[in-house]
């Protein structure tokens, strides 16, 4: 099937260069001398886009700078259907995206002006646009839009039918507006969609983005300066505008100030409309009911097993979770950047402070105790707590907690997350290591880095060191940032932010804290990570073994500084078929399994109760019976609550908005 979709994309990306390039046939002669002669002038090549059919405004193409009209842009707004999207794709388990940010950020606001379904607003905007720029609207133009039409292709990866149907909506829609207007739809396998979207030559397209951490900035950056408005070619003007915003917002420590600049930001990219938000997926997750104490915090990579209990069930001292293939990468914190190895981490290794609970934006004290933070927002003072051991024996010091962090960010790599806590110690923009010692002309490459002045080189690190000062003696660990970071917290609660030993790491062949040596260690691969497959945390559970590709397999810490968790064992098991982990719930064997979508009408029958999300109150409310699931049904619709208890097996957490989205994407300048 791959190799069907690769050649029929050929076969389009072809017959659409004919076309844009036929001229009108003539007569067939036999050549001349003169005609076969070399020419005495050179002809300039012209390289045309395929994806734009004619490369112009003819009816049967569009030119480079379609997308830069804003009309257009409202134009393609209006006549997108997220409603569609919604009972469609996610059989009404979704929720339209009115801003970039999700519940509970800063700016994120449901009474924020938003695009809706609108045909008739569609064709209005259509008739202001002025795509061939001679200072007459469109709707008064016999040679703009409204009256040649156009003919342009959308593109999404080959598989993804989210996408495609995403397209599909755009090319129904807007041949209703205007039989003119044709949206061709193409599937490119994902490595050809990448490079034509780095290389701007996508007209329009769908980019998504999961969270690095749960704050706004984390989605208004990657959506206007960083990844994806690169992407959009999106003009210097409004990226400045958009930049000004976001450096305001994210040196703001106060969270209520940050909110009002972010609500600049939303109002901004309403009336600019540099892509369409489309919608969250809603949570529908399963468990046994014989488990209790689980916290559904989305931020969390999987399951933290620390307060969970089990009662009633075949093995109440072992945890069965049994997810997809594709286990964990790497056990290394400062490398670790996928949801599998972080699932580990976070119940291995601990951090300064942890989210409370199931909120996304509130913080306790972990490893720290506590900590004040300076008027100006950029000097962090951490009391760290004493009594706390590591699995291998040695005792928690601020200088483990320091030297984490150094460590991080000095071997540093665009395949890991440090990119995270560069830029609140480095400064905004200088998301790497490399950035302070050759403007990021080493970024991923040491052997360039090592080619660098050492006395630069160990500038940098001393750098590093200088902003991050344990005080064994005070118990303290002091923190200076390049500015104020307003989600500091939150970037710090994340797997990344775990504390290590530093003398078992520096034994097992880890960066040995000198700043003559930590090039040496920069950009490493979990293939050359001497902490890719072992660990030595303060966590709740210990590792066991890692038999890679099959089980993870948790033991409990019985020195854990706090009260011991309840389990003694946790297993982790891939298994690649829905059929084997279904059948593995049904029998009481797992406790917890991933089910794809497409899945759950076979497993919501099971259901006994469910835990509903209330969005006001940002948590689920209390179990409640379900006494009838019909699977004909769409979202909530599909269970019948009631007041009588059920003997079905399992319990059901729905309703929560994820933490991923799509955003559909205009290119401003087309190559």
């Amino acid at each position: 099937m791959r190799k069907f979709y690769v050649l029929l994309a050929v076969l389009m990306v072809v017959s659409l260069v004919l076309s844009a390039c036929a001229q009108t046939p003539v007569a067939t002669e036999a050549p001349t001398a003169e005609a076969t002669a070399a020419p005495t002038e050179a002809v300039e090549e012209v390289s045309l886009n395929p994806y734009l059919g004619s490369n112009k405004l003819d009816g049967n193409g569009i030119p480079p700078t379609f997308f830069d009209d804003v009309h257009i842009r409202k134009a393609f707004a209006y006549c997108f259907d997220w409603q569609t999207v919604i009972d469609d794709v996610y059989m009404g388990e979704a929720i339209q995206s009115k801003v970039l940010s999700l519940p509970g950020m800063p700016g994120y606001d449901p009474e924020a002006p938003f695009y809706s379904t609108d045909l008739d607003k569609c064709a209005e905007e259509f008739k202001l646009a002025d795509v061939d720029k001679d200072g007459v609207p469109a709707g008064e133009d016999p040679d703009d839009v409204w009256e040649m039409g156009f003919r342009v292709q959308m593109l999404y990866n080959s598989g993804n039918t989210t996408r495609q149907i995403y397209a599909e909506i755009l090319q129904q829609n807007l041949a209703a507006v205007n039989e003119k207007f044709s949206v061709e739809i193409l599937g490119l396998p994902w490595p050809s969609y990448l490079a034509a979207q780095r290389a701007h030559k996508i007209p329009i397209m769908t980019g998504g983005w999961l969270e690095d951490i749960h704050d706004a900035h984390n989605w208004y950056q990657p959506y206007t300066t960083g990844t994806y408005g690169a992407r959009q070619n999106m003009p210097d003007d409004l990226k400045a505008q958009f930049k000004a915003l976001l450096d305001q917002g994210v040196t703001l420590v106060d969270q209520d100030a940050r909110h009002a600049v972010y609500q600049q930001f939303n109002q901004l990219y309403y009336d600019q409309v540099p892509g369409l938000p489309v919608v969250l997926a809603t949570s529908h997750g399963y468990e046994q009911k014989w488990v209790s104490g689980r916290v559904m915090n989305p931020i969390f990579s999987n399951i933290y097993y620390y307060p969970i209990t089990k009662s009633g069930s075949p093995d109440d001292t072992t945890f069965t979770y049994v997810t997809i293939t594709g286990g964990p990468d790497t056990f290394d914190p400062a490398l670790a950047y996928d949801t599998a190895s972080g699932e580990i981490i976070q119940n291995v290794y601990e951090t300064l402070v942890f989210y409370d609970g199931e909120a996304t934006d509130k913080f306790v004290p972990q490893l720290a105790e506590s900590w004040t933070v300076s008027d100006d927002g950029t000097v962090w003072t951490f009391n760290i707590r004493q009594g706390v051991k590591f699995h291998e024996g040695g005792d928690l010091t601020p200088s483990d907690v320091a030297y984490s962090f150094q460590r991080g960010l000095l071997q540093g790599g665009y395949s890991s997350p440090q990119w995270l806590l560069a830029e609140p110690f480095l400064g905004v923009g200088n998301d790497d290591i490399t950035m302070i010692v050759d403007g990021g002309a080493s970024a991923d490459d040491k052997e360039t880095l090592l080619k660098n002045d050492p006395a630069v080189l160990k500038a940098a690190c001393e750098k590093v060191q200088a902003a991050i000062v344990a005080d064994d003696a005070a118990g303290t660990v002091t923190m200076t940032l390049a500015q104020a970071w307003g989600p500091f917290l939150a970037t710090i609660a994340n797997g990344w932010g775990s504390i290590m030993d530093k003398e078992w790491v520096i034994e097992n062949g880890g960066w040995d804290g000198s700043c003559d040596t930590w090039q040496n260690y920069y950009g490493m691969t979990s293939a050359e990570d001497p902490f890719t497959a072992i660990m030595n945390g303060t966590g709740p559970f210990k590792l066991d073994h890692w038999t890679n590709g099959q089980e993870v397999v948790l033991v409990r810490n019985d020195n854990y500084w706090r009260e011991p968790a309840k389990l003694q064992y946790v297993k982790i098991v891939e298994v690649g078929e829905f059929g084997t982990r279904f059948a593995m719930l049904q029998a009481g064997e797992a406790d917890a399994i991933v089910v794809p979508a497409e899945y759950r009408a076979q497993v919501d029958p099971l259901v006994g109760e469910a835990m509903i999300y209330d969005a006001e109150a940002n948590t689920y409310k209390a179990a409640q019976p379900v006494c009838e699931v019909d699977t004909d049904k769409l979202g909530l619709e599909r269970f019948t609550l009631c007041d009588t208890p059920s003997d079905q097996p399992l319990r059901l957490y729905y309703g929560r908005p994820g933490l991923q989205q799509d955003v559909i994407l205009f290119n401003f300048l087309i190559e």
